[in-house]
Order: C-alpha cells, then structure tokens, then sequence
C-alpha cells in the first residue's frame, strides 16, 4: 500500500510541475494555484520520505555506495531549488494570494529566482528520474500485473 501511494504521489508531482513548468499553457492563475498545491504535495512527499532521508544522511559519510551519495546529493538540491522555486512563487504572486486578501511583495530580484529556481529544479528532476528509474519500472510492472489480473478474474465471473 505504502509503495502504490508513493508511487502515484510522485507521479503527481511530476505532472504538477510539468503543467506548473508549462506557464503559456496555464496561464497565470492555474499556474500559481498549481504552484500552491504543489508546496503542500512536496511537503507530504518529504514527510512519507523522511526516514529515507535520515537513514541515508546518517550514512552518507560511511559507506553508502556511490549511487545512493549521488541521489543523495540531487535530492538535497532538489529540496533547496524546489523550496526556493515554491517561496519566490509565493512572494511574487499576482494572482492566487491576491484572490484571498494576501499582498505579496514583488520585485525583479523574487521574479528571477523564480525564474532560475525553476529552470534547475527542471534539470534535478529529470537527474531524480533517471536515477529513480529502476524503482519507477519495477512498481509500475507490479501494479500493471495487478490490474491485468484483477480484470481477468473479472471477465472469469
């Protein structure tokens, strides 16, 4: 249960920023609810994950292979863009927070870390993706089995 629900949360979050990436698709509005909604998914997704974190930090000057180090570090970035994308987000904002009472700051310097934030957060995931591949394949071959079996028991009866 705990793998289907990691498994469908992360693809979540990657359609939610590839929508959130494609802003002349959205538009502004979509964009910065999508970008809410997003933070709050991204700290869920921290906290299903935390004990990977702390045992793999723990370890991290040890002997943790070298694989695991590099996803490591990539995850780390990822957490500190993502953040930075998601709090720039936020005080940029002109549309969702303003829609609720709330006057964000502005300015070009929040605008631009919005801007790059966003644009290496794009290169981590995909580093995150590719290195998270075996794990994405193997749980997708498993749930796959399990619908096909499930609608062959069903065509059975």
């Amino acid at each position: 249960m705990r793998t289907r629900v990691d498994f469908w949360l992360d693809l979540t979050l990657l359609v939610a920023f590839s929508l959130d990436y494609s802003f002349r698709f959205t538009g502004l509005s979509i964009h910065e609810w999508i970008g809410l909604g997003f933070g709050v998914a991204l700290l869920v997704h921290l906290t299903l994950h935390w004990d990977w974190v702390v045992r793999t930090t723990s370890r991290i000057f040890g002997r943790l292979p070298g694989r695991e180090r590099i996803r490591w570090v990539v995850d780390l970035g990822l957490v500190l863009v993502m953040t930075l994308c998601v709090a720039s987000g936020v005080l940029i904002s002109r549309s969702a927070l303003p829609a609720i009472g709330i006057t964000p700051m502005a300015g070009s310097f929040w605008t631009g870390l919005h801007t790059t934030s966003a644009d290496v957060t794009v290169a981590l995931v995909g580093l995150h993706v590719a290195l998270s591949w075996r794990w994405i394949l193997t749980v997708g071959r498993r749930m796959g089995r399990r619908v096909v079996g499930r609608d062959a028991e069903a065509s059975v009866r």
